[in-house]
């Protein structure tokens, strides 16, 4: 069943009423409020995916590329004209071959995002961590699923909005703040450019003279280790630093015991439990040993 909005005048057949946020930025960005309609017979209505183009601003975008289109000529295109694209990282194990790939194009100025679930937040956090340890930290998150009312209770940073659903009510095509949230709307078909726009896996002949970077940034946590991602580093405690270096040896164990990132992170506390008790374990015995030894010796003296 779908709801008919009004939007400036305009009726719009939608999956679904949009929340306080949403309706906050169409007036913001927009200068427009959403009612509902009133009934009407046979009304005249437009899909949430031309809302865009009604609304029009000088096109600007960003290029992303899925992991499989590192080879494409697009990609290339950009990267020898110095600009640098996004590149999604793989949601998913990937090969050594595919990981070596993603970092040749992050080396030569391609910048990481990564998936984002709302259901999995932590996951994001594990695959953060561990992506910034092999060199690869991303700097913006993607969300496949569309708008979430729930973003804006998300860590502080920025969100790539993409939406399949010809029904769903995107958010406005600008570079939309809200508080420490920076939101982007992400398509797929270059011809519905109008506003700002992150477009993913770009053709070759897009013009580059209107590329505008979005905010570079994203945070998240793990345990109360709290994680801010920069276009200068990333910034934490002490703690946190001691994780990205045994997120390498501690996330590498799913291959093994074929669990989940989340799993082994969200208990890196008993984790490092472990190893401690291991290391002291290792330093005991070494040291019964070594008492063991020097006995036996004045023994024989």
């Amino acid at each position: 069943m779908s709801v008919l909005l009004n939007i400036c005048g305009l009726l719009v057949s939608t999956a679904n009423f949009p929340d306080s946020t949403i309706q906050e930025f169409y007036q913001q960005y927009y200068h427009c409020s959403i009612q509902p309609a009133q009934n009407q017979v046979n009304p005249q209505t437009e899909t949430p995916r031309n809302i865009a183009a009604l609304f029009p601003q000088p096109a600007t975008w960003w290029p992303v590329f899925t992991s499989d289109q590192l080879e494409s000529e697009s990609f290339k295109r950009l990267i020898d004209k110095g600009i640098k694209p996004g590149v999604i990282l793989p949601n998913e194990y990937f090969s050594a071959v595919k990981y070596y790939k993603i970092k040749k194009a992050v080396d030569e100025g391609a910048i990481p995002v990564a998936f984002y679930q709302m259901q999995h937040s932590k996951y994001f956090a594990a695959k953060a961590t561990f992506s910034t340890a092999l060199g690869l930290r991303p700097l913006a998150a993607l969300i496949e699923t569309g708008w979430d009312e729930n973003l804006i209770s998300q860590p502080a940073g920025s969100y790539i909005i993409q939406s399949d659903s010809p029904n769903e009510l995107r958010i406005p095509a600008r570079k939309i703040q809200h508080h420490q949230h920076y939101f982007y709307q992400a398509i797929k078909d270059p011809s519905q450019a109008s506003g700002y726009q992150v477009v993913i896996n770009p053709p070759a002949d897009m013009p580059v003279n209107n590329i505008e970077y979005p905010h570079l940034g994203i945070s998240w946590d793990i345990n109360n280790i709290q994680y801010t991602s920069t276009a200068d580093g990333v910034e934490t405690n002490i703690l946190g630093y001691l994780l990205i270096a045994l997120s390498t040896v501690v996330i590498p164990l799913d291959y093994v015991y074929s669990a989940q990132y989340p799993s082994l992170l969200s208990t890196f506390g008993s984790s490092i439990s472990w190893i401690s008790l291991l290391l002291g374990g290792g330093l005991l015995l070494i040291l019964i040993i070594s008492i063991i030894r020097r006995r036996r010796i004045n023994a024989r003296n």
